[in-house]
């Protein structure tokens, strides 16, 4: 699956971008397939929070905003002004349409 610069393999659970492999964290990786397979959808941070971590995890819905802040310093050159991660601020997150970045 490809979207813009980054290609991600479900097969090899790997994510390159520009061909350099990223390293994530296995909820990193989920996290990054999500946004990926639903490019230009926005996403709650309960649906973020349902999918990756389960519909009966208890605690702060934070850790959703935590792993994106983590995510954006692998895969963004600034991560303070994000291209490729959209917060959509009161509701959640969008990965950006490869024409947006």
């Amino acid at each position: 699956m490809r979207s813009g610069p980054f290609r991600l393999s479900s097969a090899e659970r790997r994510l390159w971008k520009d061909g350099a492999e990223i390293v994530l964290t296995p909820t990193e990786w989920t996290l990054v397939k999500l946004l990926i397979e639903r490019e230009g959808e926005g996403l709650s941070r309960d649906d973020i929070l349902d999918a990756v971590w389960g519909r009966h995890y208890v605690g702060d819905l934070k850790i959703v905003d935590v792993n994106i802040r983590r995510i954006r310093q692998k895969l963004e050159r600034n991560p303070s002004d994000p291209r490729h991660i959209e917060t959509l601020w009161g509701y959640g997150y969008r990965w950006k349409r490869s024409d947006e970045q």
